[in-house]
């Protein structure tokens, strides 16, 4: 039976009042699946679980994530609306470049609908997975305006309700660049499981170019736009160990984004 088919689906209208009671949910409660509380992680895990994981599910950070890209144009938000773009464009391209073309679609997380119209336009048949209810609460007209979205399911991706191979295609767009490095290999394999044929997941490359750029922008802002960048071989050895063979890559914005696209196909075993 394929996963679609499955009752995964997440009616985010009947489920408001869920939505408004679980805005600030505890660590080890979601809906559709089980998070557990972390036990034994370093000061980065514990940052990321206690402080990245939330932050997302807040109502007034979503509204802004949203409006960065998809509202009006300001001078505050034309860096996050270009990169945006951008992103768009190269998801359209790497799904242009497979062969054969996505079918089955897992976008996680999928956060405000950022790719719902760029996956509609290629016929994909697309379920839109996050962890923040408040996100796919913005992301839903954007997704429901597509004849072939499946619905939304809230879940963690360190453990996808998933069985293997669920989808032919797996969409990670903005995270790896936030997860520490004790988990970020376990969630590529995990990503890596539920797909049969490919994986188009993003990674933030820690170029000494974008060393600079990025401390620079800390010094100035106060804030870190990418968490945890990466090496570029660290990536493949990530790539390689979860079986996926890269085949595509396409750089976001080079001079405003250490954002790289990469097109991942599973080997045989």
């Amino acid at each position: 039976m394929n996963v679609l088919d499955r009752n995964f689906r997440f009616d985010l209208q009947e489920k408001s009042d869920e939505t408004r009671q679980m805005s600030d949910p505890k660590p080890d409660q979601t809906s559709g699946s089980i998070i557990a509380k972390p036990t034994n992680y370093d000061a980065e895990v514990a940052a990321y679980e206690g402080g990245t994981k939330h932050r997302y599910q807040n109502p007034s950070f979503a509204s802004r994530y949203l409006d960065g890209y998809a509202g009006r144009l300001k001078l505050s938000t034309f860096a996050s609306y270009v990169i945006a773009r951008r992103e768009q464009k190269c998801i359209a391209k790497a799904i242009e470049r497979c062969s054969p073309l996505p079918a089955q679609v897992l976008d996680v997380p999928c956060g405000t609908g950022k790719l719902a119209e760029v996956l509609g336009r290629h016929g994909c048949q697309v379920l839109a997975a996050d962890i923040s209810l408040e996100m796919m609460a913005l992301a839903k007209t954007a997704y429901e305006s597509q004849s072939g979205f499946q619905g939304f399911i809230r879940c963690d991706v360190t453990q996808l309700p998933f069985g293997d191979e669920s989808f032919d295609t797996v969409i990670c767009l903005r995270l790896i660049h936030l997860i520490p490095p004790h988990l970020r290999r376990d969630i590529i394999n995990e990503l890596a499981r539920v797909a049969s044929r490919r994986l188009i997941v993003s990674y933030g490359l820690a170029t000494r170019f974008q060393k600079i750029r990025l401390s620079l922008r800390k010094m100035i802002t106060g804030r870190m736009s990418a968490l945890h960048p990466v090496k570029f071989n660290v990536a493949r050895q990530d790539f390689a160990e979860a079986g996926l063979k890269l085949v595509g890559s396409f750089s976001v914005l080079p001079l405003l984004s250490c954002e790289q696209l990469f097109v991942l196909e599973k080997t045989k075993a």
